[in-house]
């Protein structure tokens, strides 16, 4: 079973004395270690800008600091201090936005969404940038962000999904895509917890007579620019779906190789589509309010066929 990032980070602060944990009103998340090291656990409040000014200077003295926020504070409100603090400092600083990723928080408006995170931390030069499905790619995108020297984001999902393989067949490897069903008319790549929808929208596309392929693009930065392309050659359509403006996340990040490598395969962008998902209600209803459903993902792929 997949461990939690809690013990994880303990797993990894045993092995490593370097490793150390900085809160920014997320403690539960650090819990586990400030038992077991208490000195190098260290809550800051509300404070997101003190947050990294914090862990970029334990990172300036040779410690790898996990500074973990609510993923649209931890990543808009100190933007600054990451780009120049962590970035520009180069510095071995792990961002964690530890719950309240795309628009989970629906009931809370606009400014609790975090539908800029994946675009704003892929600005930063260096910046590796994972958002994990599940509980499993959680573990294994903690732990590679302890042995990756710079800069990295993670945005934590800790979900769990039935229609992944079992822990033991499963690989995760930063800026490699993982495909969890192969398809030859059109390919699907989702994120994060968008990939039911994806899923689901491919059983039911298989009805409609259309095989669909779904990538897991667990890293938005760096790409996985030869699972982006192989799609291209071998499917007809390339629809992506995320909880996040599709300018500059996914969508985006695909895009872009796609033009890059001069790729003539169609793609739709699913996701809010610049705009703000200014709708408070459930989470299911402001999704399908603003397309970000698995009917959305096949009635894009329907008009294309």
């Amino acid at each position: 079973m997949a461990k939690w990032f809690g013990d994880v980070l303990v797993e990894l602060a045993r092995q490593d004395p370097r490793i150390c944990g900085v809160s920014c009103d997320c403690w539960g998340f650090l819990g586990a270690l400030a038992a077991a090291f208490p000195e190098r656990a260290v809550e800051i409040g509300i404070a997101e800008q003190n947050l990294i000014g914090v862990a970029a200077g334990l990172a300036a003295r040779g410690k790898t600091p996990f500074a973990i926020g609510m993923n649209p504070f931890v990543t808009m409100r100190c933007f600054e201090q990451i780009r120049t603090d962590v970035g520009y400092g180069c510095r071995n600083v792990k961002v964690v936005g530890g719950y309240g990723g795309g628009i989970g928080y629906a009931g809370w408006g606009c400014t609790h969404h975090a539908m800029e995170e994946m675009a704003l931390m892929r600005l930063v030069p260096t910046m590796t940038v994972v958002m994990p499905a599940d509980a499993y790619e959680t573990e294994m995108a903690t732990r590679a962000a302890a042995t990756t020297e710079g800069p990295f984001y993670i945005s934590l999902s800790g979900a769990t999904m039935a229609f992944m393989p079992p822990e033991a067949r499963r690989t995760f490897h930063v800026g490699k895509a993982v495909t969890l069903r192969e398809g030859s008319d059109v390919t699907i790549v989702a994120v994060g917890p968008t990939l039911p929808d994806a899923m689901t929208a491919a059983e039911i596309l298989t009805r409609k007579g259309v095989s669909a392929r779904v990538l897991n693009m667990h890293t938005v930065k760096p790409a996985d620019r030869e699972a982006i392309l192989a799609a291209a050659r071998q499917t007809r359509l390339i629809v992506t779906i995320e909880e996040h403006t599709v300018i500059g996340g996914l969508g985006g990040a695909v895009g872009e190789v796609l033009a890059e490598a001069g790729a003539g395969t169609p793609l739709k962008r699913l996701g809010l589509q610049d705009v703000f998902a200014c709708m408070v209600g459930r989470y299911e209803d402001v999704r399908e309010r603003f397309g970000i459903s698995a009917n959305a993902v096949v009635e894009a792929v329907m008009r294309q066929a």
